[in-house]
């Protein structure tokens, strides 16, 4: 393929040949001395300047066309390093001599022996004329003053170009890796935060003493067990642990002992529940378990193993027989408790009744059956119940009916009358409501009267029937901090009063006393006619109307029972008379 300069030569020429003939015919028609410079000599010149000019044409199309060619292999190499995040690409051209052939060198030891296409200012840690060299990137501004670097670059521009594409890519490598390894060195020392940190938390959420957890974890935890039981509908138990005589071990033995004592209970805690529980010191001599998707019954059995492997505490610590024992109370949700506080609650009821049952024994909070409390008890369970929920209170409630020995005629089936008689006297559905919720709650303060007394069949004696009739007041303190239901309390105080006056706590008459407390008091004496009571017989529930009858306008408000035994007596409502 012809060049262009061979191209321009020949035009050249044929342009000078031009130029002697018109020359040529000049001179002849006009004369001169110097046709023959002219005619041999224009051509010669003509095509040695195109010669020269076509060659440099050539010269800067291949230029050309190594920078594009130049340009397409940059682009490709910054695409793939880019995209693939990949710096390790390299302009590569082998005719650029490196720094051992520069130098003559000829040392193993240089990093870039017998390399091609790495050079001495890019290789970090070189060792050359007896100077380590730094990072490159720490260097890559002196380049341009390397003698290799001069050497590689001076032959064409488009090395330069490559070289430095070569350095930035190196230097991109070389902060990758610094990122790298810094990012390496600061997972590290997370990793060490983070275990310290978790560390420290262990050690704030644990009793050193025992190893259990303490009342703050405890509390937190407790509040998400009972948040996750209710979202899956399922079973939470509790167990509070209280140890009997504790004061005498520290006391007799000092509180060092007392700390052995809380040592090997804490670890005896740990071994009964395994895994599958919680276990925690509450406070004191006062430990708890919480026993995610478990009722009572499996609970109390737990709780009664541990009572039992309490007796080898003494002989482990090297104590006389008979100071160390536990009570334990014991209470669930949902049948005690719809909420955490609530279930620290019963539980801790749970905990005094088998305090007063006599100690080394496991109590539910729904099970009162033999439980004397005495008059400073009602105080300590006051401050128990503080902020108990209304499921608590209820479920306490109930308990008490029980011990009471009522007929089949329980608080929900008088609830359902109530909720009758509001709708007949008019009131609204929050009056209906609390109406209801009185006809549950009334008696709650039972829970203050010896179950010996409740249960007793014969006569009862002035000073039972005194401690009986206590129970309105006693009820009115347990329930006077429970917010939900202060518009009751009246109701359950007042509901002996009687429409003569005759009746308790303060002898009010008629209309003084409130409307609910009158038909609550309707209710529970026809309940407890229905019952056997120690001052009555059972009656039928028709001879049990007519007593109503006969106390209406002495005892009862007689349009009220004009009311209540219409809704009893009447045909269209037979479950009314089914449920009493």
């Amino acid at each position: 393929m012809r060049t262009r300069a061979f191209i321009y030569c020949v035009a050249g020429a044929a342009a000078g040949l031009v130029y002697a003939v018109s020359a040529y015919l000049i001179v002849n028609r006009f004369g001169s001395d110097h046709e023959a410079i002219h005619i041999g000599v224009a051509p010669i010149l003509a095509g040695a300047a195109a010669y020269v000019i076509g060659r440099e044409a050539d010269r800067i199309n291949q230029q050309s066309g190594m920078l594009a060619d130049a340009k397409k292999k940059f682009s490709a190499l910054t695409h793939a390093a880019i995209t693939q995040r990949d710096w390790n690409v390299s302009f590569e051209d082998p005719a650029i001599p490196t720094c051992w052939e520069v130098k003559g060198c000829g040392s193993e030891n240089c990093p870039s022996y017998g390399k091609q296409h790495v050079r001495c200012w890019l290789v970090a840690g070189t060792f050359c004329r007896g100077e380590v060299q730094g990072r490159f990137a720490q260097k890559l501004g002196d380049c341009s003053k390397c003698e290799v670097y001069q050497v590689s670059t001076e032959r064409d521009p488009i090395n330069e170009i490559g070289e430095n594409f070569n350095s930035l890519m190196w230097a991109l490598r070389e902060k990758e890796e610094m990122l790298s390894e810094t990012n390496g060195k600061l997972q590290k020392q997370y990793g060490e935060l983070e275990l310290m940190h978790k560390q420290a938390r262990e050690k704030a959420d644990t009793d050193m003493l025992t190893g259990l957890r303490n009342h703050a974890h405890f509390q937190d935890h407790l509040h998400k067990e009972v948040e996750k039981a209710q979202a899956l509908k399922q079973p939470l138990s509790l167990i509070m642990l209280d140890l009997d005589r504790f004061k005498s071990v520290n006391d007799e033995f000092g509180h060092q002992k007392g700390d052995e004592v809380l040592q090997v209970v804490g670890r005896l805690i740990r071994d009964e529940i395994g895994t599958s529980a919680y276990g925690a010191r509450y406070g004191g001599e006062e430990f708890v378990i919480v026993m995610p998707s478990t009722t009572a019954k499996p609970a109390m059995e737990v709780a009664d193993s541990l009572r039992r492997r309490m007796k080898a505490v003494e002989a482990e610590v090297n104590l006389p027989s008979g100071f160390v024992g536990g009570s334990f109370g014991v209470a669930d949700i949902p049948r005690c408790a719809s909420d955490a506080d609530s279930l620290i609650s019963a539980s801790d009821a749970a905990l005094l009744f088998a305090k007063r049952k006599g100690r080394d024994r496991v109590s539910y909070f729904r099970d009162l059956s033999d439980t004397e409390l005495r008059s400073g008890d009602m105080d300590k369970l006051h401050s128990r119940l503080k902020g108990a929920s209304l499921q608590t209170i209820r479920a306490l409630a109930e308990a008490v009916d029980a011990t009471d020995q009522y007929s089949e005629c329980g608080q929900p089936q008088m609830a359902r009358v109530a909720e009758a008689m509001a709708e007949r006297l008019g009131m609204n559905q929050e009056q209906a409501d609390a109406l209801a919720l009185a006809a549950r709650l009334h008696d709650i303060g039972k829970v203050g009267v010896p179950s010996s007394i409740l249960r007793k069949k014969e006569k009862l004696s002035p000073e039972e029937l005194s401690l009986v009739q206590q129970h309105p007041a006693i009820g009115q303190r347990l329930l006077r901090e429970v917010e939900q239901i202060q518009e009751l309390i009246q109701a359950i105080l007042y509901h002996h009063e009687r429409w003569d006056g005759q009746g308790y706590p303060e002898k009010l008459k008629g209309e003084q006393i409130p409307v609910m407390a009158r038909v609550i008091g309707i209710m529970d004496a026809y309940r407890a006619m229905l019952s056997d009571r120690p001052y009555r017989r059972t009656l039928s529930p028709a001879a049990a109307l007519e007593e109503l009858r006969k106390g209406a306008g002495s005892q009862f408000d007689p349009r009220l029972v004009k009311i209540f035994v219409e809704l009893i007596g009447k045909d269209e409502a037979p479950e009314l008379r089914h449920a009493v």
